[in-house]
């Protein structure tokens, strides 16, 4: 996939962001195979999305134990 392909498959996604991300070492794995080609993988991008979901449930019941430790602690 290209850089186009990708910013269109996800939503909010900028050329900068998917940049950004690429220097940093996060988001979809890529391939450089020249100095200015870079290319994704579609399973690669899928997955990344798909491994980016968020557990509300499981993020609350974090938040309410860490909440709970630090009052103990108190």
């Amino acid at each position: 996939m290209t850089i186009d392909e990708v910013v269109a498959l996800v939503p909010c996604m900028t050329k900068d962001n998917l940049a950004t991300m690429r220097h940093n070492g996060i988001g979809p794995q890529f391939f450089k195979p020249t100095a200015r080609t870079v290319l994704y993988d579609k399973k690669s991008v899928m997955d990344w999305l798909e491994n980016s979901v968020v557990d509300m449930k499981q993020k609350r019941q974090v938040a309410a134990a860490k909440k709970a430790k630090k009052a103990v602690a108190q």
